[in-house]
């Protein structure tokens, strides 16, 4: 599974141009878009930012990104969709909670 919070950091920073202000936009420190790229880096085993001014992609970062934004286009597709759902709500304990239900 992807790490969308990561994926997220790597389109700042290829989008502003540095860790510094990918940090800004997302309202997090740059230590945290560091901890999150290199997590990143080490799920998929490759490099996926070029380290410079400006900070630019790489093939496979490239592929993150555009991966990234095709989700963000089906989810806005799909919005108009989930919002007419109606919803349901209902009442559990804390170890059913726990165990069978996604929260």
């Amino acid at each position: 599974m992807l790490d969308y919070s990561a994926l997220e950091a790597l389109g700042a920073i290829i989008r502003t141009g540095s860790f510094d202000r990918a940090a800004a936009t997302l309202g997090v420190t740059a230590a945290a878009i560091s901890q999150r790229i290199r997590g990143l880096e080490e799920r998929h085993g490759a490099r996926l930012v070029l380290r410079g001014t400006p900070c630019t992609a790489t093939a496979e970062g490239a592929r993150l990104i555009r991966h990234l934004e095709e989700v963000r286009m089906l989810e806005q597709a799909l919005s108009p969709d989930v919002t007419a759902l109606p919803t349901v709500r209902i009442v559990v304990n804390a170890d059913s909670l726990e165990t069978w239900f996604i929260h």
